[in-house]
């Protein structure tokens, strides 16, 4: 999260995951998955002003964003006050999307992140990040990693972080293909024997070697790019283009539908974005530590 300005303005950052693996499904119905998480610079902006009338009030630029409980950043404002204790505060939050929804990229779990960490301020709870990251966890597997932010790699659910303190510099290209893919679908057609039956190190065993990127291609793939295939063959595309253009990696993020192609020289990344503007949205990225 980084303030911007003087009118409690917050940029709530997209991530990317460089490589997934599903290693089982728990008995909480989550699954255990290693992934190493990257925050990119694509970003929502949040305008949070707080309140002493009780109410948490939700407004977004995106219509199909919800305005209630359902969505993140008023449950964190919720589960923070309920920590706080004090029923009188209150907030107005105004989204201004710019990350997909239902893309792969996070985006309800930055705004839950960045919503806890303004609030805190705002309110002036003064908890600390180890705090933050406490609560965090109770509203989904990916928002401790937007209180961290940066490089990760995650283990368990997502919210087991280990910081990786690299400052890789390549230019990115995400290309979403206009489809809200839900994780629960990916997941529930994942087939896990397949999975399982894999002989492959732990991602852990590869952060040594992770500033190494022409290994990426094969050291890291993602467990759920075959689901979503399967179902939007089509899209195997996008990769092929990545990797003809010059890609040194190219994957789907977490459980789709967003792709993208990581390139050393921006103007292939600037090709690949140019070749799908006219079908899908796209957008160049850097990442962020």
């Amino acid at each position: 999260m980084q303030h911007i300005g003087v009118h409690n303005k917050f940029l709530s950052h997209a991530k990317i995951n460089l490589g997934l693996r599903v290693l089982g499904k728990r008995s909480d119905g989550y699954h255990d998955i290693e992934t190493f998480f990257q925050q990119i610079d694509l970003h929502d902006i949040l305008e949070i002003e707080p309140t002493t009338d009780g109410h948490i009030l939700i407004a977004a630029t995106d219509p199909h964003c919800p305005l209630d409980e359902r969505n993140l950043a008023y449950r964190a404002a919720d589960l923070l006050r309920k920590n706080i204790g004090d029923a009188a505060l209150g907030c107005r939050i105004h989204i201004q999307k710019r990350i997909p929804m239902g893309a792969g990229l996070g985006g309800g779990s930055s705004n839950a992140a960045t919503t806890l960490v303004a609030l805190n301020e705002l309110w002036m709870s003064f908890y600390n990040q180890d705090d933050l990251l406490d609560y965090s966890s109770a509203l989904g597997a990916d928002v401790p990693f937007f209180i961290r932010g940066g490089l990760a790699l995650g283990e368990k659910k997502g919210e087991i972080l280990t910081p990786m303190p690299l400052h890789l510099a390549y230019n990115g290209v995400l290309i979403y293909p206009n489809l809200s893919i839900s994780t629960a679908w990916v997941y529930n057609n994942l087939n896990l024997n397949l999975t399982k039956n894999k002989k492959f190190a732990k991602f852990g065993s590869f952060r040594p070697k992770f500033d190494q990127t022409a290994l990426w291609k094969t050291e890291l793939e993602n467990d759920l790019t075959s689901v979503v295939l399967a179902k939007y063959p089509e899209l195997s595309r996008i990769l092929e283009k990545c990797y003809e253009c010059g890609a040194f990696y190219a994957q789907m993020s977490g459980s789709g539908s967003t792709f993208f192609g990581l390139f050393e020289h921006r103007e292939a990344a600037l090709h690949v974005a140019r070749f799908f503007r006219s079908y899908y949205r796209t957008a160049m990225f850097k990442p962020i530590y």
